[in-house]
């Protein structure tokens, strides 16, 4: 005869085993979620990042004789006037990559007209973008969220950039490989 004891032993064995696979299940979804809610900040990063270097070009733009930079370096130090001005106060790093090197934005002229990130992945925001952003609605990727100014076919050319002595402070324009 089988003793009230060693029933309720596998009883109770069914029990902690039930118990362990809703607790695994927690856990998974709540994992699942962290990455969601991690992925969206960096994404909310990626945007302000972003929308601050593309509103540094235009106002280095407006500062000027309507020369676009031609590279971070101006915009972290523009000596042009006769006050230097900062119109972007660090040299941000792409928050998908982690990186100081974004992807460049050149336009038909080669002119430095924005910047996207190199990082991979699908956006999960897919609305609510500003007005001069609202092409980032049918972005598949992150790589064409391009943080650009307007149509600047009225600015002088990089070379028309250049300071008297042909200097370029120090920077390099090269077109990229996109």
């Amino acid at each position: 005869m089988m003793r009230s004891s060693q029933r309720q032993g596998g009883f109770t064995y069914l029990w902690v085993l039930l118990m362990l696979t809703m607790l695994s299940l927690a856990l998974l979804k709540e994992s699942s979620y962290r990455q969601a809610i991690y992925r969206q900040q960096q994404e909310e990063e990626l945007f302000f990042r972003g929308v601050q270097i593309r509103n540094a070009i235009q106002q280095y733009q407006k500062a000027g004789n309507g020369c676009l930079p031609l590279s971070f370096d101006d915009l972290l130090r523009d000596p042009r006037g006769k006050k230097v001005v900062y119109h972007l106060r660090r040299w941000f790093t792409d928050p998908l990559t982690g990186s100081r090197q974004w992807g460049m934005s050149y336009d038909k002229q080669g002119r430095w007209v924005g910047v996207f990130s190199k990082g991979k992945g699908r956006p999960l925001r897919t609305a609510a973008f500003p007005k001069a952003l609202v092409d980032f609605k049918k972005a598949d990727t992150y790589a064409k969220w391009i943080f650009k100014v307007d149509d600047a076919a009225n600015a002088p050319l990089p070379s028309a950039c250049r300071s008297a002595d042909g200097k370029t402070h120090g920077i390099t324009v090269k077109q990229d490989d996109r």
